[in-house]
């Protein structure tokens, strides 16, 4: 059995039993009280209890330890436990190299494969090292169970750190250099779709303005950075774009152009604002029904809803010439979206293929795409 499995426990996501995990702000903590504790006593730890903000004690192996030679300077190492959580940052390798001072205070900075805000609107100030309020209270308060009346500096690393980063938001939300160090109750819930969405809300509250592009994913991103269109004013949503629209209207948003491919866009045509598959695939039979109002041949309509993909169905509309369908979509999709904000966004759409090909936009979009323009 999993050595944290019996600490953590499970949680049930979809109905699944999923392990729980520990952040990085608990792996930082727990580095840091090892580091300290063999500053102090010149031994090494094989684990450390950390106490959580719930109270709870966890216990955390300690992957390595060293001491310099002149016993000034101690490093540990914990390795980051995920548990069943999809997280890049599982199995990375936190260390914090700890000495002690002489202004009686814990200084707690972020070295390299800690990234650095470079941005307004996170909870670290920009030119900060990007570690959470909350794990620098855990810190400390490990720090101050090991002993009160002395200072120490903790420089906090990680292992390919920046490599790592890439894989997460942090590029998006101007976080340069390496990952962030997080957690706010100590614990890695298995992510939902909750956790998720709010993860996808931080990008929005950053980037925020007056004019902003949705995209599903990174193929949209890139066919709109290949328009000339700015980095900054593009947030992915990926399914959720009820959500996003939702929030870009609580947040003051007031014009989105939403780009990608036919296949998440023509569900938007048809009202449905979750793209999951798994919540609504009803591509082809939308499709089919405006090209039934277009008096399409029945031989056409059979094809689209035998096809696989939407982007199968593009070569048979094009056949039978009856591309004009793809306006329509655009132009319905961009209606029912601004509808779901009750009309306080302008929606506008832009339609591509699987190889960025342009499809289709709906009336409005040129005159958004001049303002995102670079």
């Amino acid at each position: 059995m999993d050595f944290y499995e019996d600490q953590l426990g499970f949680t049930s996501v979809d109905g699944k039993k999923l392990r729980r995990g520990f952040t990085t702000g608990s792996a930082a903590a727990a580095a840091s009280k090892a580091a300290a504790m063999m500053l102090l006593s010149g031994k090494t730890s094989e684990m450390i209890d950390i106490k959580l903000f719930s109270g709870k004690v966890l216990t955390i192996l300690i992957e390595k330890c060293s001491l310099s030679a002149d016993k000034k300077l101690a490093s540990c190492t914990v390795k980051k436990y995920s548990g069943d959580d999809i997280d890049a940052t599982n199995n990375a390798e936190i260390s914090a190299l700890v000495s002690c001072n002489d202004i009686n205070i814990i200084n707690i900075t972020g070295g390299k494969g800690v990234g650095k805000v470079t941005r307004s609107g996170l909870q670290v100030k920009p030119g900060e090292s990007a570690i959470n309020p909350k794990p620098l209270e855990l810190i400390t308060l490990q720090i101050k169970d090991v002993i009160k009346d002395k200072g120490f500096d903790i420089i906090i690393s990680v292992k390919d750190g920046e490599k790592i980063a890439q894989k997460t938001f942090n590029p998006r939300l101007g976080i340069v250099g390496g990952i962030s160090i997080l957690g706010t109750t100590g614990i890695v819930e298995p992510m939902s779709e909750d956790a998720f969405k709010r993860s996808l809300l931080e990008e929005l509250k950053i980037k925020k303005s007056n004019s902003m592009a949705f995209v599903f994913g990174n193929m949209g991103e890139a066919s709109l950075k290949s328009r000339r269109i700015s980095q900054e004013k593009i947030c992915i949503c990926s399914n959720f774009i009820g959500y996003m629209l939702r929030e870009a209207a609580a947040n003051g948003v007031k014009k989105v152009l939403i780009a990608g491919h036919i296949g998440k866009l023509v569900k938007l045509s048809g009202g449905i604002f979750n793209t999951h598959s798994h919540i609504a695939d009803a591509k082809n039979e939308i499709i089919a029904a405006n090209l039934a109002l277009l008096s399409a041949p029945h031989e056409l309509i059979k094809k689209v809803m035998e096809s696989i993909t939407a982007e199968e169905s593009i070569e048979y509309i094009n056949d039978f010439g009856y591309n004009y369908v793809f306006e329509i979509l655009a132009q319905k999709a961009a209606d029912r979206s601004s509808l779901h904000t009750y009309g306080e966004i302008e929606v506008e759409i832009m339609m591509f293929d699987l190889k960025n090909n342009f499809l289709s936009e709906s009336s409005g979009a040129k005159a958004i795409v001049k303002e995102l323009i670079i």
